[in-house]
């Protein structure tokens, strides 16, 4: 049998998980059964993560980076927070309908944190909160802290539902139909709030 270096043996192990977890939900996903669907020795798991708590994390870890959670670089100076916000949450939602598994991963171990560790749930959303609003802050924008603040928890609020709705239908084009709307709906709030701030 040929020799699987840690990092390889690591990756694998993770996108098992993946798999697993999104089949069969966090608190079923065994190390047994994860290390099964990798085809990997149940040792190799307990080496590479110690135990599962570990490597739920790095799935969180590995899924959340591959979400993107930046807009695109505006094309133009003079770009709103409503069109940063509207592009944030686009590209959140077509890689959601791109990847319906990873979304049910996530999900899935952000609520056994939840269960199990608030304090690591916490964490997680910890680090879109930070990114998102540094991102919405690089607009420019004139909304107080307390309000930018806000309007992250509202996008990310809004993508977190809509990823559970397209998960319980599976319908797509719905899924980004109403994205398209929430967008919509949040630009015409967030040029109504630019105009009086100014």
């Amino acid at each position: 049998m040929a020799h699987v270096s840690a990092d390889a043996r690591r990756e694998q192990l993770i996108e098992a998980a993946v798999r697993v977890i999104a089949r069969e939900g966090a608190d079923r996903a065994t190390t047994r059964k994860i290390a099964e669907e990798a085809r990997a020795p149940l040792a190799s798991l307990h080496y590479c993560f110690q135990n599962k708590e570990n490597l739920l994390l790095a799935v969180f870890t590995q899924l959340s980076g591959e979400m993107p959670v930046e807009a695109d670089p505006p094309e133009d100076e003079n770009v709103s927070l409503g069109q940063v916000m509207e592009r944030r949450m686009t590209r959140a939602m077509q890689w959601t309908v791109e990847n319906p598994l990873r979304v049910r991963a996530m999900i899935e171990v952000t609520l056994w944190a939840e269960r199990n560790d608030p304090e690591l749930s916490v964490t997680f959303y910890e680090g879109f909160f930070k990114s998102s609003e540094a991102d919405l802050r690089s607009s420019g924008t004139a909304l107080p802290d307390e309000e930018l603040q806000s309007l992250v928890r509202v996008g990310m609020s809004i993508v977190d539902g809509l990823s559970l709705q397209l998960l319980t239908n599976g319908d797509k084009e719905r899924a980004l139909r109403d994205t398209a709307t929430a967008c919509a709906m949040l630009k015409a709030f967030l040029d109504e709030s630019e105009r009086n701030t100014v």
